[in-house]
């Protein structure tokens, strides 16, 4: 097999050499305080990896550390999931650790692994090895995308080698049990292999930290029902289009295939019959939970979940709307709610306006009786004490790759701007462009040379800063910042309004506050939602 894994000696042993040691060893790990546990895990793991044990006995340790790793490797990711880029050093630093323990649990399941030959001990447990092996790489890679980066060719290549052994040696479809990952569920190879795949495909990196988690759950759940043919599967017409992977290559599946001898094939159809139920019954108005998605998934982002990955893993995947070209230069980029009011208010810093429900109620009543009617006096008043916020530097400058009608792809070093998440509402300004135009951050990634990029979707229409409030009788509140978008007939985009997160509901009425006049406007359904925001359509 010869994973080029390093050798082993007897001069620096690690703290136990028995699993029943090693539990003793256990009792003592302060639990608690994840981040130190962590580092003894992590210690413990790389002395053990470089120490000479018989393979039966280093799968016994590997198997006592494994609950009690995974527990703090959850509670550490915690300290960078979903904080936007670049991380602090206390985030980059949890983001690091949680990486190399991944890495060196996954080095002491393959040096084991590595062992399994015709005749040995160990070899009666190949399959499980297997397993535990795949799924480390998966936990891996999961907390890459947590931590806004993608596996690179080397994952890849190691793990489509590890897989070509397993199934070399006819272990892919053999029945296991992991109770860490699966409770009493049993589960297989393949499945542990498959996970990684359907976990890339859904392209975790435009998901927000929540949703993620949702989807490498159902991924991890759903990877026993992929069936892996070496040929293109027959009777197309009646299954899902199938993700093609070369196990010669280091890339991960897609969905053209190419000549390769290395050419696998997996079959979704069973998972294609599992998302259109699920997705059916959501419709009918029954609870993620009771269609077994999880106690902590809400609808409607369950149903817009499911039906994407519907799409990218039965599918075929996702077609762009509008070609994408390759484009340079330098474009003007602020990013955040408030900025973005601020800049195309004509930096006018954000001021609520007190102003009570009798008025309020006053006003919607002529607006009903007369149409639109001046209240420029009023919202005079009450906006002129407003004063600019001094000394706030809220642009950025980003280099442009490519761009399309409705987005663009951005880079800019690492370390040099403000920090950008997906769902980021941001206003952009091309170097040819006389406005800003509005767009939210689909996803941003560190790359490779401490580089940071993004994809941003554009909002069609020149958007002006307006103030809204909800309209209704019983409301509380004060205006908030908002932006009024108009419709595009070319791009069949109706008028729609930005306004905070939370503040949609299917027919809620909002009085929206723009060049002195109240109007009141009722939300429709929403178009775009991002972490700090939603884009809603509206009738007058």
């Amino acid at each position: 097999m010869n994973f080029e894994l390093p050798d082993t000696g007897t001069e620096q042993p690690p703290a136990f050499l028995t699993a029943i040691a090693c539990q003793d060893w256990l009792a003592t790990v302060p639990l608690a305080n994840a981040i130190q546990a962590q580092s003894m895990f992590l210690r413990q793991l790389n002395l053990l990896h470089r120490y000479t044990l018989a393979a039966t006995t280093r799968f016994a340790i590997l198997e006592a550390m494994l609950g009690p790793i995974c527990a703090a490797q959850e509670d550490v990711a915690k300290k960078f999931v979903g904080r936007p880029l670049p991380f602090s050093p206390p985030e980059q630093s949890a983001l690091e650790s949680t990486l190399a323990v991944w890495q060196a649990l996954a080095s002491g399941y393959l040096r084991c692994f590595d062992t399994c030959r015709d005749g040995e001990e160990i070899d009666a447990q190949a399959a499980l090895v297997a397993q535990r092996t795949l799924a480390v790489y998966t936990d891996w890679q999961v907390t890459l995308c947590q931590g806004e980066q993608l596996p690179d060719a080397a994952y890849w290549k190691r793990l489509h080698r590890i897989f070509a052994v397993v199934e070399r040696k006819k272990l892919a479809t053999i029945v296991v049990n992991d109770p860490v990952r699966h409770g009493s569920t049993p589960t297989r190879p393949l499945a542990a292999y498959a996970e990684c795949h359907l976990l890339h495909t859904a392209s975790p990196f435009e998901l927000p930290a929540r949703h993620l988690s949702w989807i490498a759950r159902w991924a991890r759940r759903w990877g026993s029902k992929i069936v892996m043919f070496s040929a293109p599967p027959d009777d197309i017409r009646n299954r899902a289009a199938p993700l093609w992977i070369d196990l010669d290559s280091s890339n991960p599946a897609g969905y053209s295939p190419k000549p390769s001898t290395g050419g696998r094939w997996l079959d979704t159809t069973e998972l294609r019959k599992s998302l259109t139920v699920r997705i059916a019954m959501l419709e009918k108005g029954r609870a993620p939970a009771e269609v077994q998605l999880g106690d902590d998934v809400t609808q409607p982002a369950a149903g817009q979940l499911l039906a994407r990955v519907l799409t990218r893993w039965c599918k075929g995947g996702v077609s762009r709307r509008h070609e994408r070209r390759s484009a340079s230069g330098v474009c003007r980029f602020i990013a955040g709610f408030d900025a973005v009011h601020f800049h195309l208010s004509g930096g006018e810093s954000f001021k609520t306006t007190d102003r009570s429900d009798q008025t309020l109620r006053r006003e919607r009543e002529e607006f009903e009786i007369f149409g639109e009617r001046s209240h420029r006096n009023e919202a005079a008043s009450s906006l002129a004490d407003s004063v600019p916020m001094e000394n706030w530097e809220i642009m950025d400058d980003w280099n442009l790759l490519d761009r399309s009608i409705s987005g663009l792809r951005i880079s800019r070093p690492l370390k040099r701007g403000v920090r950008v998440g997906a769902g980021l509402l941001v206003a952009i300004n091309q170097a040819n462009d006389k406005n800003f135009s509005l767009g939210n951050v689909r996803w941003a990634l560190r790359e490779e040379g401490d580089s940071l990029s993004a994809g941003i979707q554009l909002f069609p229409g020149n958007p002006r800063a307006v103030k809204i409030r909800p309209a209704e009788r019983d409301a509380v509140g004060q205006y908030r910042p908002g932006f009024l978008l108009p419709a595009d007939r070319h791009l069949e985009e109706p008028p729609s309004i930005v306004v905070p997160v939370g503040t949609f509901r299917i027919g809620r009425q909002i009085d929206m506050l723009h060049e002195g006049q109240v109007l009141c406007i009722k939300l429709s359904h929403v178009l775009d939602r991002g972490a700090e925001f939603e884009r809603c359509a509206y009738e007058a």
